[in-house]
Protein backbone atom coordinates (compact mmCIF):
# COMPACT_ATOMS: atom_id res chain seq x y z
CA UNK A 1 0.00 0.00 0.00
CA UNK A 2 2.72 2.31 0.26
CA UNK A 3 3.74 2.49 -3.30
CA UNK A 4 0.12 3.70 -4.65
CA UNK A 5 -0.58 6.51 -6.97
CA UNK A 6 -1.42 9.82 -5.55
CA UNK A 7 -4.60 10.35 -7.81
CA UNK A 8 -7.98 10.81 -5.33
CA UNK A 9 -11.32 8.84 -7.27
CA UNK A 10 -14.49 10.77 -6.19
CA UNK A 11 -17.52 9.69 -6.98
CA UNK A 12 -20.66 11.99 -6.34
CA UNK A 13 -24.32 11.99 -6.74
CA UNK A 14 -25.21 8.62 -9.01
CA UNK A 15 -21.95 7.49 -10.78
CA UNK A 16 -20.66 4.19 -11.76
CA UNK A 17 -16.75 3.68 -12.52
CA UNK A 18 -13.81 1.23 -12.66
CA UNK A 19 -11.57 0.05 -9.85
CA UNK A 20 -7.97 0.45 -9.87
CA UNK A 21 -5.40 2.21 -7.49
CA UNK A 22 -5.90 5.21 -5.66
CA UNK A 23 -4.60 7.14 -2.87
CA UNK A 24 -8.30 8.47 -1.19
CA UNK A 25 -11.46 7.00 -2.46
CA UNK A 26 -14.34 9.09 -1.59
CA UNK A 27 -18.01 7.72 -2.37
CA UNK A 28 -21.14 10.20 -1.95
CA UNK A 29 -24.81 9.55 -2.34
CA UNK A 30 -25.21 6.12 -4.69
CA UNK A 31 -22.20 5.67 -6.57
CA UNK A 32 -20.57 2.52 -7.34
CA UNK A 33 -17.29 1.14 -7.68
CA UNK A 34 -17.65 -2.07 -10.20
CA UNK A 35 -13.97 -3.45 -10.24
CA UNK A 36 -11.36 -4.45 -7.59
CA UNK A 37 -10.36 -1.44 -5.93
CA UNK A 38 -6.99 -0.78 -3.55
CA UNK A 39 -6.16 2.39 -2.26
CA UNK A 40 -5.31 4.38 1.53
CA UNK A 41 -8.19 5.88 2.59
CA UNK A 42 -12.06 4.72 1.36
CA UNK A 43 -15.04 6.51 2.36
CA UNK A 44 -18.06 5.12 1.93
CA UNK A 45 -21.13 7.52 2.26
CA UNK A 46 -25.08 7.56 1.84
CA UNK A 47 -25.51 4.27 -0.48
CA UNK A 48 -22.26 3.54 -2.10
CA UNK A 49 -21.42 0.27 -3.46
CA UNK A 50 -18.58 -1.54 -4.56
CA UNK A 51 -19.15 -4.85 -6.43
CA UNK A 52 -15.43 -6.16 -5.97
CA UNK A 53 -12.44 -6.89 -3.33
CA UNK A 54 -11.02 -4.04 -1.56
CA UNK A 55 -7.57 -3.70 -0.14
CA UNK A 56 -7.14 -0.32 1.74
CA UNK A 57 -5.14 0.88 4.89
CA UNK A 58 -8.34 2.49 6.73
CA UNK A 59 -11.91 2.20 6.10
CA UNK A 60 -14.90 4.40 6.82
CA UNK A 61 -18.30 3.08 6.07
CA UNK A 62 -21.42 5.76 6.73
CA UNK A 63 -25.19 6.04 5.77
CA UNK A 64 -25.77 2.37 4.36
CA UNK A 65 -22.93 1.01 2.12
CA UNK A 66 -22.18 -2.45 0.47
CA UNK A 67 -18.90 -4.63 -0.84
CA UNK A 68 -19.62 -7.67 -2.75
CA UNK A 69 -16.34 -8.86 -2.14
CA UNK A 70 -13.92 -9.01 0.33
CA UNK A 71 -12.95 -6.30 2.71
CA UNK A 72 -9.06 -6.28 3.55
CA UNK A 73 -8.54 -3.18 5.46
CA UNK A 74 -5.86 -2.62 8.37
CA UNK A 75 -8.69 -0.13 10.39
CA UNK A 76 -12.35 0.07 10.28
CA UNK A 77 -14.50 2.29 11.52
CA UNK A 78 -18.42 1.29 10.67
CA UNK A 79 -20.38 4.44 11.93
CA UNK A 80 -23.81 3.43 9.67
CA UNK A 81 -24.78 0.06 7.92
CA UNK A 82 -21.93 -2.12 6.29
CA UNK A 83 -22.69 -5.04 4.05
CA UNK A 84 -19.48 -7.21 3.14
CA UNK A 85 -20.95 -10.34 0.92
CA UNK A 86 -17.26 -11.89 1.06
CA UNK A 87 -14.53 -12.15 3.99
CA UNK A 88 -13.80 -9.01 6.28
CA UNK A 89 -9.56 -9.12 7.71
CA UNK A 90 -8.22 -6.03 9.95
CA UNK A 91 -6.13 -5.23 12.14
CA UNK A 92 -8.59 -3.24 14.07
CA UNK A 93 -12.41 -2.79 13.61
CA UNK A 94 -14.54 -0.54 15.38
CA UNK A 95 -18.12 -1.39 14.77
CA UNK A 96 -20.72 1.61 16.07
CA UNK A 97 -23.86 1.11 13.82
CA UNK A 98 -24.79 -2.08 12.02
CA UNK A 99 -22.43 -4.60 9.95
CA UNK A 100 -23.12 -8.16 8.35
CA UNK A 101 -20.78 -10.06 7.09
CA UNK A 102 -21.32 -13.21 4.58
CA UNK A 103 -18.27 -15.02 5.30
CA UNK A 104 -15.39 -14.77 7.82
CA UNK A 105 -13.86 -12.23 9.93
CA UNK A 106 -10.24 -12.30 10.85
CA UNK A 107 -7.78 -9.70 12.86
CA UNK A 108 -6.43 -8.47 15.68
CA UNK A 109 -9.33 -6.50 17.58
CA UNK A 110 -12.81 -6.17 17.41
CA UNK A 111 -14.64 -3.56 19.22
CA UNK A 112 -18.39 -4.01 19.08
CA UNK A 113 -21.06 -0.99 20.40
CA UNK A 114 -23.68 -1.81 17.56
CA UNK A 115 -24.26 -4.96 16.25
CA UNK A 116 -22.71 -7.44 13.85
CA UNK A 117 -24.08 -10.61 12.28
CA UNK A 118 -21.33 -13.24 11.23
CA UNK A 119 -22.18 -15.69 8.44
CA UNK A 120 -19.03 -17.88 8.84
CA UNK A 121 -16.39 -17.75 11.60
CA UNK A 122 -14.83 -14.44 13.76
CA UNK A 123 -11.01 -14.70 15.46
CA UNK A 124 -9.58 -12.31 16.76
CA UNK A 125 -6.84 -11.51 19.69
CA UNK A 126 -9.49 -9.03 21.87
CA UNK A 127 -12.96 -9.18 21.10
CA UNK A 128 -14.35 -6.42 23.20
CA UNK A 129 -18.54 -6.55 22.65
CA UNK A 130 -20.70 -3.92 24.37
CA UNK A 131 -23.36 -4.43 21.39
CA UNK A 132 -25.28 -7.42 20.64
CA UNK A 133 -23.82 -10.11 17.48
CA UNK A 134 -24.93 -12.83 16.14
CA UNK A 135 -22.02 -15.48 14.70
CA UNK A 136 -23.05 -18.30 12.99
CA UNK A 137 -19.81 -20.52 13.60
CA UNK A 138 -17.28 -20.17 16.03
CA UNK A 139 -15.91 -16.62 18.03
CA UNK A 140 -12.41 -17.51 18.88
CA UNK A 141 -10.37 -14.61 20.97
CA UNK A 142 -7.60 -14.88 23.47
CA UNK A 143 -9.71 -12.32 25.27
CA UNK A 144 -13.74 -11.81 24.67
CA UNK A 145 -15.39 -9.19 26.98
CA UNK A 146 -18.75 -9.00 25.97
CA UNK A 147 -21.06 -6.53 28.03
CA UNK A 148 -24.79 -7.79 26.96
CA UNK A 149 -26.80 -4.90 25.54
CA UNK A 150 -29.71 -6.90 23.76
CA UNK A 151 -29.43 -10.63 22.41
CA UNK A 152 -26.28 -12.35 21.32
CA UNK A 153 -25.71 -15.48 19.71
CA UNK A 154 -22.42 -17.72 18.35
CA UNK A 155 -22.82 -21.41 17.80
CA UNK A 156 -18.77 -22.07 20.08
CA UNK A 157 -16.75 -19.57 22.05
CA UNK A 158 -13.40 -20.29 22.69
CA UNK A 159 -10.79 -18.54 24.10
CA UNK A 160 -8.24 -17.92 27.03
CA UNK A 161 -10.21 -15.56 28.97
CA UNK A 162 -13.70 -15.02 28.47
CA UNK A 163 -15.99 -12.62 30.26
CA UNK A 164 -19.55 -12.25 29.72
CA UNK A 165 -21.39 -9.57 31.97
CA UNK A 166 -24.90 -7.54 32.20
CA UNK A 167 -24.85 -3.72 31.21
CA UNK A 168 -24.90 -2.40 34.44
CA UNK A 169 -27.17 0.93 34.37
CA UNK A 170 -29.49 2.51 35.31
CA UNK A 171 -30.22 4.67 32.82
CA UNK A 172 -34.48 5.56 31.88
CA UNK A 173 -33.86 3.71 28.24
CA UNK A 174 -32.44 1.01 30.27
CA UNK A 175 -35.12 -0.11 32.26
CA UNK A 176 -37.21 -0.51 29.39
CA UNK A 177 -35.15 -3.12 28.40
CA UNK A 178 -36.28 -6.44 29.84
CA UNK A 179 -33.72 -8.63 31.46
CA UNK A 180 -34.17 -11.99 29.55
CA UNK A 181 -33.70 -9.93 26.35
CA UNK A 182 -30.20 -9.07 27.57
CA UNK A 183 -28.62 -13.20 26.86
CA UNK A 184 -25.79 -14.74 25.06
CA UNK A 185 -27.11 -18.56 23.41
CA UNK A 186 -24.16 -20.84 22.98
CA UNK A 187 -23.76 -24.60 22.14
CA UNK A 188 -20.51 -25.01 23.63
CA UNK A 189 -17.72 -22.32 25.47
CA UNK A 190 -14.75 -22.88 26.15
CA UNK A 191 -11.96 -21.57 28.07
CA UNK A 192 -9.19 -21.11 30.91
CA UNK A 193 -10.80 -18.93 32.68
CA UNK A 194 -14.63 -18.48 32.56
CA UNK A 195 -17.02 -15.60 34.06
CA UNK A 196 -20.59 -16.11 32.74
CA UNK A 197 -24.23 -14.43 33.11
CA UNK A 198 -27.35 -14.43 32.10
CA UNK A 199 -25.99 -17.15 29.08
CA UNK A 200 -27.51 -20.29 28.52
CA UNK A 201 -25.15 -22.90 26.67
CA UNK A 202 -25.10 -26.48 26.28
CA UNK A 203 -21.46 -27.23 27.60
CA UNK A 204 -19.30 -24.94 29.00
CA UNK A 205 -15.86 -26.17 29.73
CA UNK A 206 -12.55 -24.65 31.30
CA UNK A 207 -9.88 -24.49 34.45
CA UNK A 208 -12.17 -22.18 36.28
CA UNK A 209 -15.43 -21.35 35.68
CA UNK A 210 -17.68 -18.91 37.16
CA UNK A 211 -21.53 -18.44 36.75
CA UNK A 212 -23.03 -15.54 38.03
CA UNK A 213 -27.16 -14.91 37.75
CA UNK A 214 -29.34 -15.89 34.78
CA UNK A 215 -27.15 -18.76 33.49
CA UNK A 216 -28.96 -21.69 32.36
CA UNK A 217 -26.37 -24.46 31.18
CA UNK A 218 -27.03 -28.20 30.33
CA UNK A 219 -23.21 -29.22 31.41
CA UNK A 220 -20.03 -27.98 33.10
CA UNK A 221 -16.84 -29.23 33.05
CA UNK A 222 -14.12 -28.00 35.05
CA UNK A 223 -10.50 -28.64 35.95
CA UNK A 224 -9.33 -26.37 38.99
CA UNK A 225 -12.59 -24.67 40.67
CA UNK A 226 -15.97 -24.09 39.83
CA UNK A 227 -18.67 -21.69 41.75
CA UNK A 228 -22.35 -21.06 41.06
CA UNK A 229 -24.97 -18.36 41.83
CA UNK A 230 -27.85 -19.66 43.86
CA UNK A 231 -29.72 -18.43 40.49
CA UNK A 232 -28.16 -20.46 37.82
CA UNK A 233 -29.41 -23.16 36.52
CA UNK A 234 -26.73 -26.19 36.00
CA UNK A 235 -28.13 -29.42 34.72
CA UNK A 236 -24.77 -31.28 35.43
CA UNK A 237 -21.47 -30.82 36.51
CA UNK A 238 -18.04 -32.89 36.29
CA UNK A 239 -14.38 -32.24 37.78
CA UNK A 240 -12.08 -33.54 34.68
CA UNK A 241 -8.60 -34.60 34.52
Amino acid sequence: MQNVETEDLIINGSGSVGGGTYNRVLINGSGTIVHDLKCVDLECNGAGKITANVHAMNTTIKGSSTITGNLLSERVQIQGHASVKGQMHFQQIEVMGATTVGKSVKGEQLTLEGSIDIGEDCECESFQASGSFKIQGLLNADTINVTLHGKSYAKEIGGETITVKKRNTRSIIDKFIKTFSKTLKSDVIEGDHIHLEYTKAKVVRGNIITLGPGCEIDLVEYKQEFNADKHAIVKEKKKID
